[in-house]
Parts: C-alpha cells; structure tokens; sequence
C-alpha cells in the first residue's frame, strides 16, 4: 500500500496523548532512538498479548513460566496492555489463554499437541481427570482446573507400544524419544511400578487408572469422562463410534511423557466496544484509542467457539477500527 509504512525494529513504549486526553500519538523506539509517531485520526493497538511476560502471567494467571507457549517467543512481550495501564484503560480477562496441552521439550519450552489417538493423561496424583479427545482449548481448561487445586503442574500422556512406541498425537515439531529420555520429560518401563517409579507418581494411583480406563475400553464406553462420545474427539481418529476410541493399554512396555498446560496466546487485554475504542474504567471510550486481537479483552469471553476465532476477531475488529477512525463507522446488526 502506498500511504503505509513499516517500520521493523520498532518498539512501542508509550502511548501520547495531548491536554485533553485524546491519544495522538505513540512514542517507540528504534534504531534512532526514541521518537513520536503522530496519529490523526486515532492509534490501533493490535500488538498482542503478554504470553511471553513470566511477571506479567505469574501476576495475572499464575502461571509458573512464560516459556510454554506455543505463540512466538518475539511477541506478546506485554507491552500493549502495559501502555494500556498508563492511560487508565478497562482491563479485562487477564486470566484467560487460548489454553491447550503442550508437550514439553528438553530447552523449556513446549509446543501444542492435540489428537491424542491413544494412551491416557493423568495429574500429578497420577489420576486421570478429563476426556483427552476435548477440544483442546477444553482440555486446557481442565488441566488448569486441576493446577488450582493443588494437583501441581506435571502432566503425564501414558500410554503403549501401539505406533511402534511413537508419540500417539499431534505434537509439531515432533518428540525425538531418545532426547526427551536424556532429559527426563519420555521414561520407557516394564511396568506400571517401574514407570511409576521414574515418573514420581503415586503408583497404587497409577496402577487404578491405567485398569479403571482399560476397564473402560474393554466395554466400549468411558463412564467417567466420556471418550469418543463427541465429534470432535472421533474425527481425528477417523472414528465413527466411542468404542473405537477406547484402546485397552498394556503389552511389554509403557511409557510416559511430560505434558504441560500450553496457550496460543493471552487473550486479555483493553475492554473495547463494538467499533474497537478502548474504554476507560468508567466505560467511557479513550478518544483516538483502538484495539484488536490478543491486545484486546476478546470478544469471545472465556470460551473458545472454534479454530481461527483470535484471528477472524481480530481482522473484524480492526476493519471496524480503521473504518471508525476514517469517519465510516460501521452499522451494528440489530
């Protein structure tokens, strides 16, 4: 486009605004230093969120690291809604995520896993606590919900020599078993004992999930948690019932990897209103301010409805944005 620029290497610091507190600028800095960008018609804050802040996630969420995100280690630095804070912005769902499981790799960070085709999850208790085929977003939820009550943040995916001891989901880039072993997050053993044994998990526990869930395989039907029982968790095993989703584990080897509770993202942020203006505490719109994406409360609260709802929101609302700031708004359906 020939009326936009792009400017890398460019840090936002500081939101300006002039004696009537309307947002006219955003003061960055860059490799000439710090400078004033001036805005005419209004600031679009669309810079992410603060999944990569460890303060900022262990103030708000009460995560233990910033390191098992699945966003980009570059971004979501928390210097949106930092900017936000300075200039009295209405904040809201600093303590959601875009949650889901991750499986954690030797260098501390994990990547996002989902389809888990067999094999069970359990807690620090060695316990299983939810349907492992839940959206992952809902699996996320459940993992979190057990953090909370004390179960700690050590997750483990039990499971057989099926795929030939392959990692039995969804996990890119994939696991390389021999480097998860040297680091301790894979452990390989001849028995629930033994695996019990290397993982620090409760062993009696262990032992009754690993019979409770093949139990429940063996009749087809996951009276806990409800396995197979859903769409969504049949289609990426190509299933057509729930019994085709409940695979018995045992033979002469199990193993267990370490899991952890993920995100693609934090999705709190500036409370805004349908044309994307940041609202004060009192509910009044900032003059000049807008926001979209994760730098935003999302529109979507605390669930997630489905794939590409951060995206499509974030597009939507930053059209209504622009179209705002340009003296266009936008007509909101009745």
């Amino acid at each position: 486009m020939d009326s936009a620029e792009t400017r890398l290497n460019t840090a936002a610091r500081e939101l300006v605004r002039d004696e009537d507190g309307r947002v006219i600028g955003v003061a960055v800095d860059g490799d000439g230093g710090r400078r004033l960008l001036g805005a005419r018609r209004g600031v679009l804050v669309a810079a992410g969120g603060f999944e990569r802040s460890g303060e900022l996630r262990h103030r708000w969420q009460q995560m233990p690291t910033a390191e098992w995100s699945s966003s980009h280690p570059d971004t979501g630095s928390g210097d949106a809604v930092r900017m936000f804070e300075d200039v009295g912005a209405q904040l809201d769902l600093l303590d959601q995520s875009w949650w889901c499981p991750a499986t954690l790799f030797p260098n501390g960070h994990a990547a996002f896993t989902l389809g888990f085709r067999s094999g069970f999850i359990v807690d620090g208790t060695g316990r299983r606590f939810a349907n492992e085929l839940l959206p992952y977003d809902q699996m996320g939820r459940r993992m979190r919900a057990r953090m909370a009550d004390g179960a700690g943040d050590e997750f483990w995916l039990v499971f057989d020599d099926a795929e030939a001891g392959g990692f039995p989901a969804i996990c890119i880039p994939a696991p390389e078993p021999d480097q998860l072993r040297e680091a301790g997050l894979w452990h390989t053993a001849g028995s629930v004992g033994e695996l019990a044994a290397a993982t620090g998990l409760d062993p009696a526990a262990l032992q009754e999930s690993l019979e409770r869930f093949n139990g429940f395989a063996e009749r087809g039907r996951d009276a806990d948690f409800a396995r197979g029982e859903d769409p969504y968790g049949r289609f990426f095993l190509g299933a057509s019932t729930a019994e085709q989703c409940l695979r018995p584990v045992g033979g002469d080897r199990l193993h267990a990897v370490r899991l952890v509770l993920g995100d693609l993202g934090t999705k709190g942020g500036a409370v805004i209103d349908a044309n994307g203006a940041v609202l004060d505490t009192e509910g009044r719109s900032i003059p000049g301010l807008y926001a979209a994406g994760n730098s935003s409360a999302s529109v979507s609260g605390e669930a997630y409805p489905g794939p590409g709802v951060p995206l499509g929101s974030g597009m939507t609302m930053a059209f209504r944005a622009v179209a705002d700031m340009a003296g266009e708004p936008l007509p909101i359906a009745p």
